[in-house]
């Protein structure tokens, strides 16, 4: 072994390399601090190199040369010179087949498969010495997530998969997630949570929830006059029949008045729990918001429960316009209805009437139910 690669001149080179092989790079960054170095790295790498100059020097390339130059691997230079260590270098055509087969055995497949294949050896920063462990794991847990363009049917939440928020292999698998469905990696956890949710997955447990009244399971807490915020983790009884709004106004009037049936709020949106509830209802009356939006999730839940709508007519709407009531100006968004082709007509008068409005004869429908 020629142990010339000790020479001071190398030491930036030596550093990047480090980095870039720990971390399962294929190409390092190498900028030389002057002339000196400029021209060692020259003669090792055999091209040109200007001091000051930023270039790209690929892995396995920089592996070759060291070898032809000081007669060992680019592994053992470093192991040498920082007693550890730093990973095999592998070639990314080793590298794509050992994701390859970890997918392939787990039966994925997919036209953005090899697009993700080639991010996961670029960009996810895993050595190669732990390739070979973790893209089977990564492969089990894509293989479960939802990755077509339909909305989930069922929910797990992130520790089901065995991932935790922040580690290399959840980064493997969000990656995955991103690349099958077509969407940006995030950016913020907000991002973050909704492309899990996209792909049927939760953050956790507990944090989503939707608002009951009334449930079965839940006598104990109705009787002291107290909802229930059921989570993904509680067992939802299938088959009951129940009343869907969408302001926990109603909620609290229906309370206060002393109501008994089963009422679901969906607080102005359909998160996975509220769905995985509305598809175990054995019938539904949903009642919404009459804007833009109140009009499409009342349209959503009535698709999932395959319910009927509750005061959700053109006659209800007309007759929720009342005097004295000081309302806003719906929004210039589409207004779509199909439980009553009559109702968007009905609503170019221009007014929003939100639920809040209506309370109290909703209240008196639960009250009398």
């Amino acid at each position: 072994m020629n142990e010339e690669y000790r020479r001071p001149e190398f030491a930036v080179l030596w550093r990047q390399a480090r980095t870039a092989v720990a971390r399962g790079q294929v190409k390092l960054g190498f900028k030389a601090p002057d002339a000196a170095a400029a021209g060692a790295v020259a003669g090792v790498l055999g091209r040109e190199v200007t001091a000051g100059v930023g270039m790209t020097v690929v892995v396995a390339e920089l592996d070759a040369r060291v070898r032809a130059v000081f007669g060992c691997g680019l592994d053992e230079v470093l192991s040498s010179l920082f007693g550890e260590s730093a990973g095999s270098v592998v070639a990314p055509a080793a590298a794509d087949d050992i994701l390859g087969a970890a997918v392939a055995a787990a039966g994925v497949s997919g036209g953005w498969v090899p697009a993700w294949v080639d991010q996961a050896r670029r960009y996810a920063k895993i050595s190669p010495v732990e390739l070979a462990e973790v893209a089977p794991r990564a492969a089990a847990a894509i293989a479960r997530l939802h990755l077509d363009p339909s909305a989930p049917a069922a929910w797990l939440v992130l520790s089901d998969l065995g991932l935790v928020r922040g580690t290399r292999l959840a980064g493997l698998v969000l990656r995955a997630a991103a690349t099958a469905h077509g969407a940006a990696l995030p950016r913020s956890t907000s991002d973050e949570r909704r492309l899990w949710e996209r792909s049927g997955v939760l953050l956790d447990a507990v944090s989503t929830t939707v608002l009951t009244w009334a449930f079965p399971g839940c006598a104990a807490r109705t009787e002291l006059g107290l909802p229930t915020h059921l989570t993904i983790r509680d067992a939802i009884p299938a088959g009951v029949d129940a009343w869907v709004c969408t302001s926990p106004v109603v909620v609290d009037n229906a309370i206060a008045a002393g109501v008994r049936v089963p009422l679901v709020c969906l607080s102005g949106h359909l998160n996975p729990v509220a769905r995985t509830l509305l598809s175990r209802l054995g019938s539904a009356r949903v009642h919404g918001d009459f804007d833009a939006h109140g009009l499409l999730i009342t349209q959503q839940a009535l698709a999932i429960t395959g319910g009927t709508p509750w005061r959700m007519s053109a006659a209800d709407y007309r007759d929720a316009l009342v005097s004295g009531r000081d309302l806003l100006a719906l929004s210039p968004d589409p207004l779509t209805a199909p439980w009553d082709p009559e109702l968007p007509e009905a609503m170019r008068a221009g007014w929003a009437v939100p639920e809040d409005a209506v309370a109290e004869t909703l209240v008196a429908d639960l009250l009398t139910s």
